[in-house]
């Protein structure tokens, strides 16, 4: 390792498997989402106290439902497929760095990869921002000009929420694969789509244990890439399976957390400042969970270095890649013994 990486490497790892408390930003971040659920669930309570209105609701859970099936499709053709190796090369080349090559990324010291990474978070932040925003208000709009009881508002509102999550997914999906390919990795790829499933459910984590379950997950499957001789590259049905099942499950995630919308103005707040938030946290989960395999497979490192230590009981809502991947695949989950072998 080149000093630099020498320095990256043991910050990086000390952040993965260190126990910290969160900073007081993230505390007050979670605060004000845990009154929001709060706020939302008053709201949904009050609803179904209304005369026909859980029937609405049902209706509303099979809409939501049905319209976040193709959400799998849409994340991979707008959001890991929107980026262009030769975009990546030029911006490389606009540094003086020649490469032709994802392979020839992942041979450059990480100060290179670094320094590549485009400064597009206070772009992607401000449209994640405005995105929200403005789906709350035509929640909002059609709870105004619309009665609960006929079903017309659920239903509009079940269509704003459906499109702000898949707006938000999309560009989760857009932001990891602009990291992956600053750092050598090509997610229009099987192997690197399910990665990148891995790392865009790191960066929906919320809190501390789910944090440590989903890095823990990523660290599992670079060990199974890099050290299982069984590993064989993955056909794109059994990526798209993996990347259905993780978009599904952090959809629907996500549509509950976007309960508030339905509070009149706070909504559009909130719901605008949520999707800015989840926009710096896949810029930033993204950016550690790539340089963390960089100079794991670069300089053949062990990747259990870098995983935290997962609390058993801990309750953790969020999908984890390698074994939805061994599930897929009919697989036994690999034992640590075997995953630390050369």
């Amino acid at each position: 390792m080149s000093g630099y990486e020498g320095k990256a490497w043991d910050a990086l790892v000390d952040a993965a498997t260190s126990t910290r408390r969160p900073g007081p930003l993230e505390s007050l971040s979670q605060a004000v989402m845990g009154r929001a659920q709060q706020v939302a669930g008053q709201v949904r309570s009050g609803i179904e106290q209304v005369p026909g209105a859980t029937a609405a609701i049902g209706t509303l859970d099979q809409l939501s439902t049905k319209a976040l099936e193709t959400l799998h499709t849409v994340l991979v053709e707008r959001g890991l497929n929107s980026v262009k190796p030769a975009n990546v090369f030029a911006m490389f080349a606009a540094e003086g760095i020649a490469v032709a090559s994802y392979d020839d990324v992942r041979r450059l010291d990480l100060k290179l990869c670094d320094g590549s990474v485009p400064r597009r978070k206070e772009r992607y932040i401000a449209l994640a921002a405005a995105e929200g925003a403005a789906s709350s208000l035509a929640v909002t709009g059609a709870a105004v000009s619309s009665t609960v009881t006929g079903g017309t508002t659920l239903t509009v509102a079940a269509s704003a929420v459906v499109a702000d999550v898949t707006a938000v997914m999309v560009g989760m999906g857009r932001i990891v694969a602009l990291v992956a390919a600053h750092y050598g990795y090509d997610v229009r790829q099987p192997d690197e789509q399910a990665f990148a499933s891995g790392v865009i459910a790191y960066s929906a984590a919320g809190n501390s244990a789910e944090k440590a379950a989903a890095l823990a997950s990523l660290s599992r499957l670079t060990q199974q890439m890099m050290r299982q001789a069984s590993w064989h590259p993955l056909q794109p049905q059994q990526a798209d399976n993996v990347i259905r099942q993780v978009s599904m499950a952090l959809g629907f995630r996500l549509a509950k957390r976007k309960l508030a919308q339905a509070v009149p103005v706070l909504g559009a707040v909130v719901n605008g400042g949520l999707n800015a938030r989840i926009a710096h946290q896949t810029f930033e989960r993204a950016q550690q969970a790539y340089r963390l395999r960089f100079l794991t497979e670069k300089h053949d490192l062990d990747a259990a270095q870098w995983a935290p230590v997962v609390v058993p009981g801990d309750a953790v809502d969020i999908p984890l890649v390698d074994e939805v991947l061994d599930a897929s695949a009919g697989r036994e989950q690999p034992r640590d013994e075997d995953l630390q072998q050369p």
